[in-house]
């Protein structure tokens, strides 16, 4: 009787043949617990469950370290501990620093200085020599395989042979067995030589099957009895000679034959392919030659334009009539028109038989629509000293805004203001080309309707309206702008979480994304609702800025140039309005003086001392988060909803409330560091909306890190201090702690009437008032005030994104 072995999982005994080799394992427990590859350091290990997708060492790891961060060297997501993975760091101690992988040229292959211990003396690292090894594997069982059926059809042959020969048995056999003996071992010389020298291959076709060179007339019929022309053998050899050699027997042929078909069919398809690509390369030549032509046909209209306009006016002041001025004002209530260039004022008032850009679209990318990128979105920066119209700013701004009017045949007010900074207004349009003109999971007109869903929650007509007509011009159906009653079902879902993403971002969970989500008419796929969240968040945040910096609609949107503005609401108090000797300029020059002072104060003290411990940070952050709660404006007023607006609204009623409210239990704080934007919620956009993430991180990277290095009147300052402190505000009234911050800065640097206009910009920027944005700051430029509205942008829906992002992964996982 044939002696049991156990399985090592079930403990079932079983003839040793049907356990598997190593892990002895029976077939039952290999299927139920499959070898797999852990997902951090990509060991193979058992399954325990289908949940189970990292191996015990690296789930023991996760609990002492946390989640780990891509290896310095091999960039397997496994260093827990530093830079640099275990497996890494223990060969760079015993072998020294990598060298170069001759696979996949990555800095992490070890030199062992033993030839015996490489692959076929090749320098690889860890991951290339396990998937060489397995192709070496691969290659030696097929070989195997085929030599033993070639074997066996021999000895069929030899037995019919014998049966059938008669008197004539003894000679045959005589002659079959010298010719077999004869073949045979020269082959298998031949192919151990081969073998044993790692993975040189003979390039004569006579070394790698001499018998088929030498004795044709042997192999005609085999030929005809598998329908290959004995001709054609030599070239099937040279098609394939690494093919020819693993396979050391006669079938080898029919695997070549039906390779070299597949070759051929291959080779068609690609004929094919490179003339359609050679079809569309003609045609988008076309295209591109004729919006060349037709920019230079609108940049001779414009300088006709500009010509006329000059000649005009130089006429009637010769002729000493008295020249209107423009009504309105201009691109921001807020702003004196003087601040702004001019050229954004006539550019809104020009039209083109284009199509209009959306608000801050400008010249971005080439999308669907044919916009070509201008040539500053390179990534020049100001060259003046106090950051506004002096000079070379001057001139790069007047050029990116002429980029914009030939691009869409008008200037809007939201470029016109962000067109103060110039290298952020280039990723700002490169971020919304992409969200409303590229290829993505969502069609345009629905794009567009989500853009007028997120606007209508902070009461935004200007957006509303804008979107409104883009919605139509994109082929949306009418019937859905009578309200959100009327659109689809799948987007009325999106009215929870856009609620949600308006006023409580820290609400969202991953049973609001479940929901989405689930099968059905309506339901979402994943990368459309993450394109959905992205055009909310974008939405909301461009909702502040047109309300921080009180935009004016546009001349042809209703109540524009000379009526009253539907958005933002103004107060009738009158803005301080200082002349020379007033004392309101004194006080306000010695504001500055004394943010200046704090400044350097604080600087000194980080440099002195010697650090905060974590508890008295968390301190000073809950302190921070209570104390906003008395930040809130006193002089708002309930200003009612446009009907236009109203009809995409449900619940109108649900708003902003504090993160820590008075008497009730607040959610639990967001921890920055558990989940950031650098190593979570950028590779998650990424994977579902490609190349979206990447502008994300670049618009928050230049609007963060943006700066001229001028506070007021002073140059040269270094406003790091400052910027940082708005942005950790912001993210502070939406629960998010940044635990190496110290927010006893907040209060040093940013005051009162600062933190009222911040917090109701980011939170309900419907109720900005004119009063809010002159009384902080009164003694900075306007372009500075604009800055901090762009630093509220970026902030604002960073913390957005960061909930909603933390909400999917959650799903995910």
């Amino acid at each position: 009787m044939a002696a049991l072995y156990a399985c090592t999982k079930c403990h079932q005994r079983f003839p040793f043949e049907a356990l598997s080799q190593g892990q002895q394992l029976c077939k039952e427990c290999r299927i139920a617990h499959p070898i797999v590859k852990c997902t951090y350091c990509r060991t193979e290990f058992q399954q325990e469950s289908k949940t189970n997708t990292i191996c015990k060492k690296c789930a023991q790891n996760v609990k002492l370290y946390g989640t780990p961060k891509p290896c310095q060297y091999c960039n397997i997501i496994a260093a827990f501990i530093g830079n640099k993975c275990q497996r890494c760091t223990n060969s760079e101690k015993k072998y020294g620093p990598p060298h170069s992988c001759e696979q996949c040229k990555q800095q992490c292959a070890f030199d062992r200085k033993d030839d015996r211990k490489k692959v076929d003396g090749k320098l690889l690292c860890w991951l290339c020599t396990l998937s060489y090894k397995r192709v070496l594997q691969k290659t030696k069982e097929q070989c195997k395989h085929l030599s033993s059926s070639s074997r066996a059809s021999l000895q069929e042959k030899e037995q019919y042979s014998r049966l059938s020969s008669g008197s004539h048995y003894n000679s045959q056999k005589t002659l079959s067995t010298s010719s077999i003996q004869n073949e045979i071992p020269k082959k298998k010389a031949k192919f151990d030589a081969i073998s044993a020298n790692g993975d040189s291959v003979p390039s004569s076709p006579e070394m790698l099957c001499p018998p088929i060179q030498s004795a044709p007339s042997t192999l005609a019929p085999w030929a005809a009895s598998h329908h290959c022309p004995v001709s054609q053998g030599t070239d099937i050899l040279n098609f394939s000679p690494d093919l020819a050699l693993d396979s050391p027997g006669t079938d080898h042929f029919v695997i070549i034959a039906q390779l070299k078909e597949e070759v051929a069919t291959l080779k068609k398809m690609l004929h094919q392919k490179d003339q359609m690509i050679l079809e569309k390369e003609k045609k988008i030549t076309e295209l591109k030659a004729d919006l060349q032509y037709q920019e230079s046909q609108m940049r001779a209209k414009m300088n006709q334009m500009e010509k006329t306009h000059k000649e005009v006016m130089e006429q009637l002041q010769d002729r000493g009539v008295k020249v209107p001025q423009q009504l309105g004002r201009g691109p921001s209530t807020f702003i004196p028109l003087e601040e702004t260039t001019q050229l954004g004022c006539v550019g809104t008032s020009m039209k083109s038989p284009g199509h209009p850009l959306p608000p801050g679209a400008g010249s971005g990318d080439t999308g669907s629509r044919g916009h070509r990128r201008c040539p500053f979105l390179a990534g020049r920066r100001l060259s003046s000293s106090d950051g506004i119209l002096q000079e070379g700013a001057e001139s790069s701004r007047r050029r990116v805004l002429i980029e914009a009017f030939v691009s869409g045949g008008r200037v809007d007010n939201i470029t016109t203001v962000m067109g103060l900074h110039p290298q952020y207004l280039s990723s700002f349009w490169k971020t919304q080309s992409l969200l409303l003109r590229m290829d993505g999971p969502l069609p345009y007109h629905k794009r567009h309707y989500i853009a007028i869903m997120a606007a209508a929650r902070h009461q935004c007509s200007y957006l509303v309206g804008w979107h409104m007509r883009e919605f139509l011009q994109v082929g949306g159906n009418p019937a859905w702008l009578q309200g959100l009653h009327c659109a689809p079902r799948k987007l009325r879902n999106l009215n929870e979480i856009n609620k949600l993403l308006a006023h409580r971002p820290w609400l969202i969970t991953k049973e609001h994304i479940e929901a989405l989500l689930k099968t059905g008419e309506d339901s979402w796929s994943l990368a459309e609702l993450v394109q959905a969240l992205v055009l909310l968040t974008h939405y909301h945040s461009l909702a502040s800025f047109v309300f921080g910096c009180g935009i004016s609609p546009e001349q042809e949107q209703e109540g524009g140039q000379g009526c009253r503005a539907p958005s933002p609401p103004t107060d009738n108090s009158p803005a301080p309005n200082y002349s020379v000797g007033d004392s309101g300029v004194k006080d306000a020059m010695q504001e500055v003086e004394v943010l200046m002072e704090k400044m350097k104060l604080l600087q000194e003290s980080q440099l002195e001392e010697e650090g905060v411990t974590q508890e008295e940070m968390e301190t000073r952050f809950e302190m921070e988060k209570t104390e906003s709660l008395l930040v809130a404006p006193s002089d708002v007023t309930d200003h009612s909803l446009r009907s236009n607006v109203l009809c995409f609204v449900e619940d109108p009623e649900f708003g902003y409330k504090d993160f820590t409210r008075r008497g009730e239990q607040a959610p639990p704080t967001f921890r920055a560091q558990d989940y950031t934007w650098e190593d979570h919620g950028y590779s998650l956009i990424n994977r579902l909306y490609p190349d979206v993430g990447q502008l994300l991180d670049e618009k928050f990277q230049v609007v963060y890190n943006l700066t001229y290095n001028t506070i007021a009147m002073h140059c040269g300052v270094d406003t790091s201090m400052l910027r940082r402190a708005i942005w950790n505000y912001v993210h502070c009234v939406f629960g998010i702690r940044y635990d190496d911050y110290d927010y006893g800065e907040v209060n040093q640097l940013l005051e009162r009437s600062l933190k009222i206009y911040i917090k109701t910009v980011a939170c309900y920027p419907e109720k900005t008032t004119k009063r809010m944005y002159t009384q902080f700051w009164r003694h900075f430029k306007h372009s500075e005030k604009v800055h901090v509205n762009l630093l509220l942008l970026e902030a604002r829906m960073q913390a957005a994104l960061l909930y909603a992002l933390r909400a999917v992964t959650r799903y995910m996982t």
